[in-house]
């Protein structure tokens, strides 16, 4: 890490005078808690086709015409939201919101994380998986990860025949109307959740984190640019590449749970 000490330096020089800062974090955030990005090579997209499962109509057709072939993929996606736990990245989200640095995380991911390491303002643009939404009534209800997704893998293995019906007999039930209720998640052809707010506090920020994202996914790779419009200091962190170039003070090359904690260290020593 040696050689990026000047970047991190910078870094928590720019972030320890910021009074409404923020992060945008996509899927590189994830991965290293081990969910494999569904755009990468090896991740979701490579295994079904995202034209065919990626909306609720897709999904429920695909599941109806082979849903035992869904299966694997279905298994594998569940092993590793049931294993992953959150990485020193997250918590040091967590840790510069407690410090007054940061006032909220904006996220692509749908995976929980960031709350389960204690960030408190968290927008999800593209949803939650672990927050459920009644399909009639629009109750929503929180359903706690591991435990959740380990009920669903019994289940799974409990059935002799895999059909729509008896994948939908996984989903829960609404407690105030009984309805069959969906992870409240951004399925493509979606509205996506909570863009105004995104957005202004994209305006609004002072300093913004941009981690681990590849910036190809619309309108939420419009965040960074909109910071930098309005004046702030934008800090990029990715080990592969930076998206955000042309908007950058500083880039730091290095995966978020490896650069973000060394960040708040230094942080932490300027202040004394």
């Amino acid at each position: 890490m040696g050689t990026y000490e000047k970047e991190i330096e910078e870094s928590a020089k720019i972030l320890s005078t910021a009074t409404h800062g923020s992060a945008f974090c996509g899927a590189g955030n994830s991965e290293e808690s081990g969910i494999a990005t569904f755009r990468d090579p090896g991740g979701l997209w490579d295994q079904v086709d995202p034209v065919e499962v990626g909306t609720a109509e897709g999904l429920i057709s695909a599941l109806d015409r082979n849903a035992d072939k869904l299966l694997p993929v279905f298994m594998e996606m569940l092993d590793s939201f049931e294993q992953a736990d959150h990485n020193p990245g997250h918590k040091a989200l967590a840790d510069l919101e407690s410090m007054g640095l940061l006032t909220s995380v904006i996220t692509q991911n749908v995976d929980n994380l960031h709350q389960e390491a204690g960030s408190l303002e968290v927008i999800e643009v593209h949803g939650n998986l672990f927050r459920m939404k009644c399909l009639s009534c629009n109750r929503i209800k929180d359903v706690e990860r591991k435990p959740f997704v380990s009920e669903i893998k019994e289940k799974l293995n409990a059935m002799t025949e895999f059909t729509l019906t008896s994948m939908a007999s996984l989903a829960p039930v609404c407690d105030t109307c009984s309805s069959m209720m969906r992870p409240d998640v951004v399925m493509f052809g979606e509205a996506v959740q909570h863009l105004p707010k995104a957005f202004g506090i994209s305006q609004n920020t002072d300093v913004m984190l941009v981690l681990g994202t590849s910036g190809n996914v619309y309108p939420a790779a419009y965040f960074p640019i909109e910071a930098k419009k309005a004046g702030a200091r934008v800090i990029v962190i990715n080990p592969t590449e930076n998206a955000f170039s042309a908007v950058t003070d500083v880039y730091i090359p290095l995966k978020t749970g490896e650069a973000l904690p060394a960040i708040v260290d230094k942080i932490k020593e300027r202040a004394h």
